[in-house]
């Protein structure tokens, strides 16, 4: 089978340091192009990765060597250069967020859907074989029902990028990093739309307010709950998963989305503990497989389009009840009849 050639557009830490070693390592991956946004980036990218350098969206999106385009750049680029690749025939792996709001996500997925390409987002938790399985047990009723789900992440770092200050361009930062990847695995674990969404935290009440801690509250549908809790303050804490069933416990110590991604799973079922580990993973490496066998005609990835609209929902709820400071409803900050995203190089 031949290598799907991608080109990636940013060229900043997340796709120099997670993603384009990644796709370097899988063999079915032909790295083609790199788009950047200045020319000390671009010189940059040609020196290390020795590929073709693109300094005009526009054109990188007319090569048509390029099967796959990798989105890495500032939150607020990501829907407009997202729709122009579509566009242009390219199937799309976007950085979470895929979009800042519901219309956007909500063109994005009709623009993939009308021309039969594979969109998705970045979130590698979802492509840990540890939470695989324990999704699959929560569909099957194996735990019982979903009573709770926590999720605990943090990491000592507050982001450098100027962009990620710029709270109306990126969003709250905190709620926009580690909060989202806990929104996304909540309702991916649940396989239930949040009907309301409450969440506080310390700054992001406004577009200015540096957002370094957030605290949100999902109702699923049914009866279940979701908690996500991130701090970008916290030093050398581990980071947790907990979901409480009527007929089992799972706890989750992780080692993301610093350190090497070890797993420690411990289950509790009627009094009887038994714990079991797993093993360093890369999981970028294998979030990018999985897309690339997508695109190949070998399974599908998630999230996929709907399941990317659904944590857009529930993100855009969060940051309109942190400066509110009250309980949005599903649907209730929707406007899907706005026209189709611009982009200006």
């Amino acid at each position: 089978m031949k290598a799907v050639k991608w080109g990636v557009v940013g060229f900043g830490e997340q796709a120099r340091k997670r993603m384009i070693p990644a796709l370097k390592r899988i063999k079915d991956i032909e790295l083609s192009a790199v788009c950047c946004s200045g020319p000390e980036s671009a010189e940059l990218a040609e020196n290390e990765l020795g590929v073709k350098c693109y300094g005009k969206l526009s054109e990188f999106l007319s090569d048509p060597e390029i099967q796959v385009v990798y989105i890495a750049t500032p939150h607020h680029l990501h829907t407009p250069q997202a729709y122009k690749a579509i566009e242009a025939g390219k199937n799309v792996l976007v950085e979470k967020p895929i979009a800042l709001s519901v219309d956007g996500a909500h063109k994005l997925t009709e623009a993939a859907r009308r021309k039969n390409l594979i969109l998705g987002t970045c979130f590698p938790l979802r492509h840990h074989p540890c939470l695989r399985g324990i999704q699959e047990e929560i569909r099957s009723g194996l735990i019982g029902e979903l009573i709770q789900a926590y999720v605990y992440l943090s990491r000592g770092k507050i982001q450098e990028k100027d962009w990620w200050k710029d709270q109306f361009h990126s969003g709250p930062m905190c709620l926009m990093d580690l909060g989202l990847y806990g929104i996304d695995l909540l309702l991916w674990l649940a396989g239930k739309r949040a009907l309301e969404v409450f969440a506080f935290g310390k700054g992001g009440q406004s577009d200015t307010e540096l957002n370094t801690s957030v605290v949100v509250s999902l109702n699923f549908e049914g009866d279940g709950i979701g908690v996500v809790s991130a701090n970008n303050l916290i030093q050398g804490q581990a980071n947790l998963i907990v979901i409480q069933g009527t007929k089992e416990q799972i706890t989750i110590e992780i080692n993301w989305p610093e350190g090497d991604s070890v797993f420690k799973l411990r289950r509790n079922k009627n009094g009887v503990v038994q714990e079991s580990w797993y093993e360093p993973l890369d999981l970028y490496q294998v979030l990018v497989d999985n897309f690339n066998q997508a695109v190949q005609g070998i399974g599908s990835y998630s999230p996929c389009c709907e399941e990317s609209y659904s944590v857009v929902e529930a993100s855009c709820a969060a940051i309109e009840s942190m400066k509110s400071g009250r309980t949005i409803k599903a649907g209730e900050i929707q406007r899907v009849k706005a026209p189709a995203p611009k982009y200006k190089e």
